[in-house]
């Protein structure tokens, strides 16, 4: 049995109502299963305040505004609720990797982009990255073997020009 993800879309839907408080509902899924978590959001000065509804499981979190992670600490929030593991108070590795490479990319954005770091099923490309800009469009999509290597990747992208990535994508 696989387990409940979030997908990309998702990702940059909670990116929005974190930024700006509200309500939203987003979409797990698996292959066998969509279900639907109900996501309110809080925001004062400091901090967002999160309550997340799925199903009969109701949790909640509360996330610094200035930790740089705070969508990824988010999704794999809801992601344990999803799959059952409703203690989420221990990070895995795995979510630890996740922030580490997350900041490490940022540091090679560029003004107005933002970055969206996952895990992918590639055993020898385990760590993903997908750059967007104000606008919500893709700037760059890259795969790699480490945090260093990732933020590598989505550097070199950045720096080739557009008319530069359709030659070598």
């Amino acid at each position: 049995m696989s387990e409940f993800q979030i997908p990309l879309r998702q990702i940059m839907l909670l990116q929005r109502t974190l930024d700006n408080g509200g309500t939203a509902t987003c979409k797990l899924q698996r292959p066998e299963a969509t279900v639907d978590a109900q996501i309110e959001i809080e925001n004062d000065s400091t901090h967002h305040i999160i309550k997340v509804t799925l199903g009969p499981l109701c949790s909640s979190l509360s996330l610094p505004r200035a930790l740089s992670t705070k969508c990824q600490s988010l999704r794999d929030f809801v992601q344990d609720l999803a799959n059952g593991r409703a203690d989420s108070g221990a990070q895995s590795e795995e979510a630890l990797a996740l922030m580490e490479a997350q900041v490490s990319v940022e540091e090679v954005l560029q003004t107005g982009q933002t970055a969206y770091v996952i895990a992918t099923v590639n055993r020898l490309l385990p760590l993903g990255a997908v750059v967007t800009n104000d606008q919500g469009d893709v700037c760059v999509a890259v795969t790699g073997i480490s945090k260093e290597h990732l933020a590598a990747a989505v550097r070199a992208k950045l720096q080739l020009g557009p008319s530069d990535l359709g030659a070598h994508a």
